[in-house]
């Protein structure tokens, strides 16, 4: 079964690097670059038009930079990850990138084998994703933050998400849901399928024992029935 492209925003201050980039992502077929962003006003402007599937942001960005980006994309309500690329590696700055909602991070000298690698485990797979020289290095330092999905479950969730698992929970339709948010159906549906990814659940039944099971949800005075709607 033919996959679409996985759609993608380069965000850069320095054109030979947003070049590169670019050349890297359009070699593959599976990818499709939407557009390319020089600063973070830019990059919050073009990802609300175009609602890409990813954005790839250097963390140091001028006019706003890289982690004031992403906190603005998340804010956005639209189902767009983020990766974070830079030179910098310290561990403060890469953790105060993912606390804005990016779902991992590049050096910026990274191989093409491993961008690849990195986009379809984020994109596809909804997992965190880190250069294999600091991988084992991030992930204990998560297990001490509250970035650990497993101590936190709700921090793999947006805004959004989070307010579309409580109405799913409460037995509303995606029509009922979309109105509530001001968002339209085929958005909701969107986003519920993204949702059901995260928790690895293939059912609403599911959904809603994942939400229950991990507190993302106000308790309700009477169960919900699981129809879940359409």
């Amino acid at each position: 079964m033919h996959r679409e492209k996985i759609s993608i925003i380069v965000a850069d201050e320095l054109t030979f690097y947003r070049d590169g980039m670019i050349a890297a992502l359009e070699s593959e077929d599976g990818y499709k670059v939407v557009g390319e962003a020089k600063n973070g006003e830019e990059l919050i402007e073009k990802t609300s038009r175009l609602k890409p599937d990813l954005v790839i942001v250097d963390i140091v960005l001028p006019v706003v930079n890289g982690i004031e980006a992403t906190d603005a994309i998340k804010k956005l309500g639209i189902a767009t990850e983020v990766i974070a690329l830079s030179f910098n590696t310290e561990d403060s700055i890469i953790i105060k990138m993912l606390q804005a909602g990016a779902m991992g991070y590049l050096e910026k000298n990274i191989a093409r084998h491993e961008l690849y690698k990195a986009i379809e485990t984020v994109v596809i797979d909804r997992r965190m994703y880190f250069p294999e020289s600091a991988s084992k290095r991030m992930f204990q330092l998560l297990q001490k933050t509250s970035l650990n999905p497993l101590h936190n479950p709700e921090m793999l969730f947006s805004e959004t998400e989070k307010k579309i698992i409580q109405l799913v929970c409460e037995d509303c339709t995606n029509q009922e849901i979309g109105n509530q948010l001001e968002i339209s159906k085929r958005t909701i549906e969107g986003h519920r399928e993204r949702i059901m990814k995260k928790m690895n659940v293939k059912s609403v039944a599911g959904l809603v024992a994942y939400a229950y099971t991990n507190q993302l949800v106000k308790p309700l005075t009477m169960a919900p029935s699981m129809g879940g709607g359409e």
